[in-house]
């Protein structure tokens, strides 16, 4: 059935750009967990739609599954419709090439209908509403599925404002500190302030997003389930949510220790902060979210918890000396290894710094280790998503059988204010008497999976929320999760 398709588009098209579109879908995705179909009801989804003329764009159609790809479509003639013909090329893995595909419903299985092929919308009122009544799917020539489908779509506008600071407002630099997933997180973060109003800029880095609170004494009161705009790492729209809970790590038999959400939302009225009307410094103990979605607990979020603001002022510290902490040798069946790196985002006294002055060094072996962009030296918080990518402070490196690890890694941390330069110590890690150690100690890496946040079993490299479980000779297993954009 292979038929000749469009090649693949990953550079956003010519045209505009339609903006704060929100993607609603029903759909299946396969969980290699239990090697059963899940299904979910997606709403909140950050969508891209751009149209150029009669043409008509929409990119990560399979919402689960994003690819950075764009479906290519078109307007009737009187723009009432926009037909999107299929097969068009998704991706190539390992040498298949995957394609979008319209499906429909045969007995209990969906198979694609040669006379039926196309996707069809109205389109009113920047609204586009699925009516054809199929079922679109990644799906190899043949046009056999890989259980990726996406159905019932609607593409809107998301009807809704961020709340910005007045032209009035001031502002200053703080730091945060804070805890996520029950580790110790910094950063410097601008907030805003109007009179007894104040202005949180978005923790989680929504552009042009802040959270508003308003001073109330010795409290600063921000109103639960603001909306915060669109979070493009996460790939959703989000909302600050009060909630309470934590990640508990539990043993499950026959996989080990597995992270456990037991966060829940609360019905509380707001996130309430103790604040320091003398330093303007303000904390809670109240654990918050920035939530994709606003009705329920997101599959995507960011967990804040123990979070404090202080006003920052900028000084020329020296870094704290970083750590590796691990290498994984080449995992079996990726032919790719991993390293891990913690860098402390704190001076040699423990104090706090701006990770925006921070980068780093890495070397390997001989040679010194760029970014894909070619930089050697790496911003603290650098991540292409694949080769580097950064959760808190620990930083993981991808290399593979082509560049492997023989003998050793090493890493410096630098420290800029103006045209002073501090450095941590230039610190090694030896790979090969690690190894013998971890022999001895049954610390030795006997696997590492990698799964996204519902579970279901993905590559090192894949983009998104990424939890890493690494297994031991001893039994033990760590856990790391990380975002790849």
């Amino acid at each position: 059935m292979c038929i000749a398709a469009t090649a693949q588009i990953t550079e956003q098209p010519a045209g505009e750009l339609m903006k704060n579109m929100e993607y609603c879908s029903k759909g299946m995705v396969p969980d290699y967990t239990t090697g059963q179909i899940s299904r979910f009801d997606e709403t909140g989804v950050v969508a891209h739609v751009v149209v150029d003329g009669k043409k008509m764009y929409i990119k990560d159609p399979i919402t689960h599954y994003r690819k950075g790809v764009w479906m290519e479509g078109e307007l009737s003639d009187d723009g009432t419709q926009a037909i999107f013909h299929t097969p068009q090329v998704f991706t190539t893995e390992q040498g298949t090439t995957y394609y979008l595909y319209r499906m429909v419903q045969k007995g209990q299985s969906l198979a694609v209908d040669p006379a039926a092929t196309d996707l069809i919308f109205s389109y009113a009122d920047g609204t586009l509403t699925q009516t054809d009544g199929g079922y679109l799917s990644i799906c190899n020539a043949e046009g056999r599925t890989t259980s990726y489908v996406e159905y019932g779509i609607t593409i809107r506008p998301m009807g809704l404002e961020v709340q910005c600071p007045p032209a009035d407002a001031t502002y200053s630099t703080y730091m945060m500190s804070y805890e996520a997933d029950g580790a110790p997180q910094t950063k410097t973060i601008n907030v805003g302030f109007s009179g007894n109003e104040v202005y949180i800029a978005n923790p989680s880095g929504a552009a042009d997003s802040w959270i508003h609170g308003t001073i109330d004494g010795d409290r600063l009161i921000c109103p639960n389930s603001q909306f915060l705009g669109a979070d493009e790492a996460l790939g959703y729209y989000v909302w600050l949510k009060a909630a309470e809970g934590s990640i508990e790590i539990i043993n499950i038999p026959g996989l080990g220790e597995w992270p456990v959400n037991n966060i829940k939302l609360t019905d509380a009225e707001s996130v309430t902060f103790s604040y320091d009307a003398t330093t303007r410094a303000f904390s809670t103990e109240e654990l918050f979210l920035v939530n994709a979605g606003n009705d329920k607990l997101g599959s995507q979020y960011y967990d804040i918890a123990k979070a404090s603001f202080t006003p920052y002022e900028e000084v020329a510290a020296v870094p704290a000396d970083p750590q590796v902490v691990s290498c994984s040798g080449i995992i079996e069946g990726y032919g790719i290894g991993i390293f891990a790196i913690d860098i402390p985002a704190t001076d040699v006294d423990g104090h706090y710094i701006n990770q925006e002055n921070m980068y780093y060094n890495v070397f390997v072996d001989d040679r010194q280790l760029l970014t894909p962009d070619g930089r050697a030296d790496i911003p603290y918080n650098y991540t292409d998503g694949q080769t580097i990518r950064v959760s808190g402070t620990s930083h993981t490196f991808t290399y593979t059988e082509a560049e492997p690890v023989n003998d050793r890694i090493g890493v410096q941390v630098f420290y800029r204010v103006g045209d002073v330069v501090n450095q941590s110590n230039l610190v090694w890690y030896d790979v090969k008497s690690a190894a013998i150690d971890a022999t001895e100690n049954s610390r030795a890496i006997v696997s590492t999976e990698c799964y996204d946040a519902m579970g279901h079993r993905v590559e090192p490299t894949a983009k998104g929320l990424i939890i890493r479980r690494t297994t031991y000779a001893d039994g033990t297993v760590e856990t790391m999760k990380s975002i790849g954009r």
